[in-house]
């Protein structure tokens, strides 16, 4: 049925639904955007590399694409509002097995082995990254309204560029890390299907997100019990 969340084979699970592929996707690509007009603004080698008129067009550019940083969330809101709600509900639930993933994972991260807590829907790493994701959204919304709107104080505006530039440069490290990990990271990279197809390997699932694979178990078990409750005797 459409509405299962493990595949008839058993072999797959769903893990993330279209809308937040859609909004994940729309985000990452406004952003990875944002980030190549926004370093050729902020370093000056890179402005004269590529031309003061170019660079007049990339300004432009970085401010138009800077409203339409917001349609990720608004995206998810609209298409995807109940697993945007489990989502938040998640990332703000940090217990001891989260942590004590984060203080396996430069192991994981470096060696690809590391022994971590049974861990839901989210690993405590990814708790993590949703929650810098989701500061540094609005700090980037702050100082880069001040910006396009260009009426504060000197002050305002420099300590504005500062914040805004320095905010944009760690968010792009934590996106290598996370493109590292979803693409080439041979203990994690099976997790990219999830974004492509919202469907990950149940064998990937069962191993780092156990607690999450039992508590689907349980629900689409439910879901035939009561199936076969409503067929006729």
């Amino acid at each position: 049925m459409s509405n299962r969340q493990i595949s008839a084979d058993g072999k797959s699970i769903m893990r993330f639904s279209w809308g937040s592929r859609l909004a994940h996707g729309v985000h990452a690509i406004v952003f990875l955007l944002l980030l190549f007009t926004g370093c050729a603004i902020a370093f000056q080698s890179f402005g004269k590399l590529i031309g003061h008129d170019l660079l007049k067009s990339f300004v432009q550019i970085h401010k138009g694409l800077g409203i339409a940083f917001l349609a990720g969330p608004v995206l998810l809101l609209l298409f995807s509002g109940k697993n945007a709600a489990r989502w938040l509900k998640d990332t703000f639930s940090f217990g001891k097995n989260d942590l004590g993933f984060v203080l396996a994972f430069p192991k994981e991260f470096f060696t690809g082995h590391a022994q971590t807590p049974p861990q839901g829907r989210y690993n405590g790493g990814e708790k993590i990254n949703s929650l810098l994701q989701i500061a540094a959204f609005f700090v980037m919304l702050v100082t880069g309204g001040i910006l396009y709107l260009d009426s504060a104080s000197p002050e305002v505006i420099g300590w504005a560029t500062a914040i805004h530039s320095f905010c944009g440069l760690c968010l792009g490290a934590v996106v290598i890390a996370h493109a590292y990990l979803g693409l080439l990271h041979p203990g994690s990279k099976a997790s990219i299907s999830g974004m492509l197809t919202g469907w990950v390997p149940m064998s990937f699932a069962k191993s780092h997100h156990p607690l999450w694979v039992a508590e689907v178990e349980a629900a689409e078990a439910e879901k035939d019990k009561e199936e076969q409750a409503c067929q006729p005797q």
